[in-house]
């Protein structure tokens, strides 16, 4: 039951999101328009691929890939900035500890689970990027991540909470899950997605990799997905 819900929710937030996209297009270049596209059909791609593996039961070996490849893009992100060998020992500590709850995340706890903090994750995500380009003026965080804005996360958090809110029916969570988890996996999303930001900021890095089109790397795609389910893991645990 809760996987059709969410097959209609995806159905549904993405068409909000082409629609979107539509109302953007129109004031914009041909390779605006272009960049759009991709990173909208690619994001659809992502979130179709993760949600059947965490279906099928097979998420932890995607958490393997995901962990693996955001190695090799943190690595290879360090080799091209002037930063020295502890700010990669202690980055790579960093990431090692959050892969780890990462992965007890995909393997220990239950699918249905996994499911309710990535339907938050690629909601808040998803809203924060339309409400963001739709309203967006004022910046939240201008030296660390330039393209969010204040709209953007308080259109993320409203609807990340009430998606939050409206799945967690089918979920055998205490009475006071209810109201907070559904702000701890935003407030997580908002914070991974932060310090990967971060991270390239300080290497002097625009985009990850480009082993997703229209997405700064498999990093840039996951980190909030990442972060707030380490995070969940530590809770739950």
């Amino acid at each position: 039951m809760m996987f059709w819900t969410l097959f209609y929710i995806i159905v549904i937030f993405f068409t909000i999101g082409g629609i979107a996209i539509f109302i953007l297009n129109r004031k914009s270049n041909a390779e605006q328009r272009k960049a759009r596209w991709v990173k909208y059909i690619f994001y659809l791609l992502a979130v179709s691929i993760t949600v059947c593996c965490i279906q099928y039961g097979i998420m932890h070996y995607l958490a393997i890939v995901l962990l693996i490849i955001g190695t090799y893009e943190i690595i290879t992100g360090w080799r091209s900035s002037n930063r020295g060998i502890l700010f990669l020992g202690l980055s790579i500590l960093s990431y090692m500890a959050l892969a780890f709850s990462f992965y007890q995340f995909s393997s220990q706890v239950a699918l249905e689970r996994i499911l309710y903090v990535y339907t938050i994750v690629f909601t808040f995500d998803g809203f924060a990027q339309i409400t963001g380009q739709l309203f967006g003026k004022k910046k939240v965080l201008p030296k660390i991540s330039p393209d969010k804005t204040i709209a953007g996360v308080v259109g993320g958090y409203a609807m990340g909470i009430a998606t939050g809110w409206f799945v967690i029916q089918w979920l055998n969570m205490p009475g006071y899950a209810i109201g907070f988890s559904p702000l701890i996996v935003c407030t997580a999303a908002f914070v991974g997605d932060a310090l990967a930001s971060w991270y390239k900021r300080r290497c002097n890095l625009k985009d990850y990799s480009n082993l997703i089109p229209g997405h700064g790397g498999v990093l840039d795609r996951f980190d909030s997905f990442i972060f707030a389910g380490a995070v969940f893991w530590l809770v739950y645990l």
